[in-house]
């Protein structure tokens, strides 16, 4: 179960439900580490005096087509699939052992030991878990992940910012005022923020990167415009973007993430080409938060003229992604930045910024094409 997941394919799940899942977890893994292991635990971290270091505790449940549980080295977290709400105590045990055994592990002998080799098993062998534990399992032939049938309303929105790249100025704003309504009214469902106490919101990490940049600050800030949070998680000396929200959301932000990764660098080259002779990182860092800024402003601008019962929608909609960014996030902590600024390559990229329109072809074929911005 330690086998290694791309982090793209994981999708992390949050509601009500599944957080009380979490912390009842969370409970069996401290009563396993003290009175089944005999270690020191101490709230949400546990020692090893060999090692004289400390371990958090930290939990995700997630939903994968072909893992039960996981250990992750490289954050230091333990999963469990959101089916595991529905299985035995016993069985839940045993995945836990299962999982600590893995950590255990990974402290005693380092991040290569084999996922399931001899140290794996002696360590099972040595606190008197058997084969229910070694080789823990559960059928995953009979689980049908929960797939939200949202088909239709893609194609719409797809159709409609496709419209948005439209060389006809009033033709490409209307398409992006009538792309963004629906997004909304999609979200504002009864389905979605109604009466659904228990909403299930998605996490995914995205855009692994040696150090957080300017290009992945700006692409956070226009990813919030399509109802998600953006988070940024530090990991093995690499950071992470991490996107929250439903699912449909994520995985539009998923795939603009993508596109703007490389449009970003090709609006950069067009604009010091063609546009004002510009060079440096400061004048390039200037000029993508330009562009950010620039296109945050158009989608505000959108807001101000909803209605006031989308507006009042719109505030719900935010508490429902702040409740969700509280369960993923106990400690979340904020930072300010001092960065040096180019006023002239800032205006430059806030005005292509302005004009810069989004269309989430979601799909394998649409994602290989070259022209998806204009």
């Amino acid at each position: 179960m330690q086998e290694e997941m791309k982090q793209e394919e994981m999708r992390f799940v949050y509601s009500k439900n599944i957080f009380k899942f979490m912390q009842t977890i969370q409970g069996e893994i401290r009563a396993i580490l003290s009175k089944e292991i005999g270690l020191k635990v101490v709230k949400d971290r546990f020692f090893n005096v060999s090692k004289s270091a400390s371990y958090p505790i930290k939990v995700r449940i997630f939903n994968h087509r072909r893992k039960l549980g996981f250990f992750d080295p490289d954050f230091l977290e333990l999963g469990f699939h959101e089916c595991l709400m529905r299985s035995s105590n016993e069985q839940l045990k045993n995945i836990i052992r299962h999982e600590i055994a893995h950590y255990i592990a990974y402290i005693n002998h380092g991040k290569y030991v084999l996922p399931h080799g001899a140290e794996f098993l002696a360590l099972c062998e040595r606190l008197g878990w058997g084969k229910e534990v070694s080789a823990a399992t559960m059928a995953l032939d009979d689980i049908q992940e929960e797939i939200l049938q949202e088909s239709g309303v893609l194609r719409k929105i797809q159709k409609l910012m496709s419209l948005a790249a439209s060389n006809n100025p009033h033709e490409a704003e209307l398409a992006m005022v009538k792309s963004q309504q629906l997004l909304l009214k999609h979200n504002i469902d009864e389905k979605y923020v109604g009466n659904d106490d228990d909403e299930k919101m998605i996490l995914k990490r995205i855009m692994k990167q040696k150090k957080d940049n300017a290009k992945m600050q700006s692409i956070a800030n226009i990813l919030q415009t399509f109802f998600v949070s953006t988070v940024y998680t530090r990991a093995d000396d690499y950071i992470y973007l991490e996107i929250l929200g439903t699912s449909l959301n994520v995985e539009i932000a998923e795939y603009v993430a993508a596109v703007l990764d490389q449009e970003f660098d090709r609006m950069w080259d067009f604009a010091r080409t063609n546009e004002i002779p510009l060079k440096g990182q400061v004048a390039k860092n200037s000029f993508f938060r330009g562009v950010a800024r620039g296109y945050c402003d158009k989608i505000q601008a959108l807001k101000r003229d909803y209605d006031p019962l989308n507006s009042n929608a719109l505030i719900v909609l935010e508490k429902k992604l702040q409740e969700a960014v509280d369960m993923a996030y106990s400690r979340l902590t904020s930072r300010n930045r001092q960065v040096r600024y180019c006023s002239t390559s800032s205006a430059l990229g806030e005005r292509m910024g302005r004009s810069l329109n989004i269309n989430p072809a979601l799909n394998e074929k649409a994602k290989n094409q070259q022209l998806l911005l204009s």
